[in-house]
């Protein structure tokens, strides 16, 4: 058992330090592929009662997957570009999941996940904003590079003054998680 321990820790290296991660971090261009977000920690000790994650333009079909517990809330919005798919025009899509109704206690982890095909042609990254809401306050993991830093007001345990004055330029304190995009044929199946 206490071998056991360490080796956990090592197969989780992204979770350490990170607090809304995406486990899959590259994706070819053209496939399906399946996103599942971890979240290490609730708000300043309180529980996580809601979760929202935006789609961004480059993911088609986002399909959530249901978790016990939980009730699911998924927006459409018009798309400015429309696609083709199964020989059909797509003019909305998904934007937004949500996962509500449960509670995830802070001291726990779990994750969300969905399904989606990565548009062919899409950038070289993607970043999936998610909105983490608790019984007191909420965590905007939306930060994405070249963004200002942002007030601590509604942010949890990162809301010390130490975290106020020690920013570091290049380091984001509330990241969108992000994957990179490569090149693929596009004729995956799902």
């Amino acid at each position: 058992m206490k071998k056991l321990i360490p080796m956990l820790f090592l197969a989780l290296p992204s979770l350490a330090g990170a607090h809304a991660v995406i486990q899959q971090t590259d994706a070819e261009s053209g496939s399906y592929y399946k996103g599942v977000i971890g979240l290490s920690h609730g708000c300043e000790g309180s529980a996580t009662t809601k979760v929202t994650i935006t789609i961004p333009n480059g993911v088609r079909g986002a399909k959530p997957m249901p978790k016990p517990g939980w009730k699911l809330d998924v927006v459409k919005s018009v798309l400015e570009r429309p696609y083709q798919s199964h020989g059909k025009t797509v003019t909305e899509d998904v934007t937004q999941i949500s996962w509500y109704g449960g509670v995830l206690e802070h001291a726990h982890y779990d994750e969300f996940a969905f399904r989606g095909q990565i548009g062919v042609g899409t950038g070289t990254r993607l970043y999936f904003p998610v909105r983490q809401e608790c019984v007191v306050g909420e965590l905007n993991w939306d930060q994405k590079p070249g963004d200002k830093a942002k007030s601590h007001d509604h942010h949890g345990e990162h809301g010390s003054k130490e975290n106020q004055t020690s920013h570091a330029a290049d380091k984001l304190e509330y990241p969108a998680p992000v994957v990179r995009v490569v090149d693929g044929t596009g004729t995956h199946h799902h």
